[in-house]
């Protein structure tokens, strides 16, 4: 037994001296948390044409009136492949609104171009349903949107937008980071903007799609109710994630031109990453300006986030 804790004692020594040793090699190294927002944004000329030369120096950025303190990035991006999630409010306000077997026949023939494109469906009302999950096969989209309105009127009453639009982006939208831009990621969400049961706040969206570099695209079948406090609302939410919204797409041709315009604004995109040089995580807003002082330019960029703790 002696002979058994000597060598013990002499192992546990050996394993001290190697640890020392290897610290010894290696410089000290201090793990630092900073908080870094990213914008994507979308540039384009007087007459709409993309931008694709737009530098640095060119811009001009201001977080809460202030410059940055530091851009660690700044990436030009194009060509990106498309993961589109189209969310159909299914709810009583909404029926006989749109026709979701046409829209996914619209977008499939608008946007899904190759293997990278990927889109998936979803219908809601009080609960959001899984459609059709990710694919590039135009028929499956078709046939899954033709089934959307087959629950209408045979569940409970509501509508859950900002609990749908929440479950989208956090269970289904592709994780990727700023740096590593894959795809580009949007949510084609179809709505009258009314929202009578959500848990979830319209912060809470933008919050989760800002993570997800997502930005949701609202189409409103009329423009009659842009003032109630639901319309506000979507309208806030799309443009804090980098979206917007269209009334009145009844048309194929009006609806086809939005989703062309869709196409090319996710598609062609800068990425900034930079460090504010004033924050405080207490919750507290950040508007987001950017421009062009030196030359005419006009950016599709969401318009500011949320300090979050």
């Amino acid at each position: 037994m002696p002979h058994l804790f000597r060598a013990i004692y002499q192992a546990t020594l050996l394993g001290v001296a190697i640890a020392q040793t290897l610290a010894a090699q290696e410089p000290d190294r201090i793990q630092v948390y900073s908080h870094e927002v990213a914008l994507n944004f979308h540039a384009v000329d007087e007459q709409g044409r993309a931008l694709t030369d737009i530098t640095q120096s060119d811009l001009r950025l201001l977080d809460n009136g202030h410059p940055p303190a530091r851009i660690t990035l700044f990436v030009h991006h194009d060509h990106l492949p498309l993961h589109l999630a189209i969310l159909f409010d299914e709810s009583a306000s909404m029926e006989g609104a749109i026709a979701p077997r046409r829209t996914a026949q619209l977008v499939a023939e608008s946007a899904i171009h190759d293997a990278r494109d990927q889109a998936m469906i979803l219908r809601f009302d009080f609960e959001t349903q899984l459609q059709q999950d990710w694919t590039n096969d135009p028929h499956l989209l078709i046939q899954a949107a033709a089934h959307v309105t087959d629950l209408n009127g045979s569940r409970m009453g509501g509508t859950a937008i900002w609990d749908s639009l929440y479950r989208a982006c956090r269970d289904h939208m592709p994780i990727q980071s700023a740096t590593d831009a894959t795809s580009a990621n949007a949510i084609l969400l179809f709505t009258d903007g009314i929202d009578n049961r959500s848990h979830a706040l319209p912060q809470d969206v933008v919050d989760e799609c800002q993570q997800h570099q997502t930005p949701i695209y609202a189409f409103v079948p009329d423009d009659r109710a842009r003032m109630n406090a639901g319309q506000k609302a979507l309208r806030s939410i799309t443009e804090l994630t980098g979206g917007s919204v269209f009334y009145q797409q009844g048309s194929a041709t009006n609806f086809t031109a939005s989703i062309l315009h869709i196409d090319q604004e996710l598609r062609d995109r800068y990425t900034l990453v930079y460090r504010p040089a004033k924050l405080k995580r207490d919750n507290s807003f950040h508007t987001i300006k950017l421009d062009c002082p030196h030359r005419t330019a006009f950016f599709t960029v969401r318009t500011g986030y949320y300090a979050t703790p």
